[in-house]
């Protein structure tokens, strides 16, 4: 009796441990961005590095009045709020957007949204040169996204240095210019480390016309739990049980 006893009273306090810790668990959970800026809605690229090609035409700059700043191409505008960011042109070039993200210990999930448009001047399809993003060799027009590694070059397309190819190169309809956002969205749970760092590339060429590619809305949501699992902790309390019974047998 005295062993029935104390093993209800034992388990009933771990199940009330357990109980606690799961609520206190869902409490803990947090939320965290990890892209800074990610609506533009600073009115700036800030947080976010922009680089050109040597010798590039144009660049990415901050649009609120859906026409481009140096051709006055028209665009959708921003998908949200008064900003997007948007390349623009008047000859061939190179440009990537991209920025860094450290991945906390303790991730249980992480999910990249973006809203993007890829106007494109010339009709035809993604047009893809073995160079990559060089806009210095053959017919070369097309858009990427890509999570590249801490140390990538801004135009590499090497495999060693890009973690997962999110979107391949691409082009939006000539022929519904301009076009309207599409929303990505992208489960990187099982695809990046915690504890690494890893960078956000949005890219694109063009030598054969303009080249009009906008995003918005950009943001990579870490989701994070402060304290043990309960199921871990359903585990340690039976192996408490356990030992107990075998202590007061002797």
């Amino acid at each position: 009796m005295k062993l029935k006893f104390l093993k209800a009273t034992f388990t009933s306090f771990i199940i009330s441990v357990t109980c606690l810790a799961a609520t206190t668990s869902a409490a803990n959970a947090a939320l965290i961005e990890l892209i800074t800026n990610g609506g533009f809605e600073t009115g700036t690229l800030a947080g976010w590095t922009s680089t050109d090609q040597a010798g590039s035409s144009g660049n990415w700059s901050i649009d609120n009045d859906g026409l481009t700043p140096l051709s006055g191409t028209p665009t959708v505008g921003s998908s949200s709020g008064s900003f997007y960011a948007v390349t623009d042109q008047t000859g061939p070039g190179t440009h990537a957007l991209e920025q860094s993200f450290f991945v906390p210990v303790g991730v249980s999930s992480l999910m990249l949204t973006f809203d993007m448009f890829v106007n494109n001047g010339f009709d035809s399809g993604a047009i893809v040169d073995p160079l990559g993003l060089d806009y210095t060799g053959g017919p070369n027009q097309h858009a990427r996204v890509d999570i590249m590694t801490a140390a990538a070059g801004l135009f590499s397309t090497a495999a060693i240095d890009i973690t997962s190819v999110l979107i391949a190169p691409m082009l939006d309809s000539f022929a519904s210019n301009p076009n309207p956002y599409t929303t990505y969205m992208f489960d990187l749970t099982s695809i990046l480390t915690p504890g690494g760092t890893y960078k956000l590339r949005f890219a694109e060429v063009d030598n054969q016309l303009f080249l009009n590619k906008g995003i918005d809305n950009v943001s990579l949501i870490a989701n994070t739990t402060e304290v043990p699992a309960p199921s871990t902790l359903a585990i340690f309390a039976l192996a408490m049980i356990g030992l107990g019974s075998r202590r007061l047998k002797k």
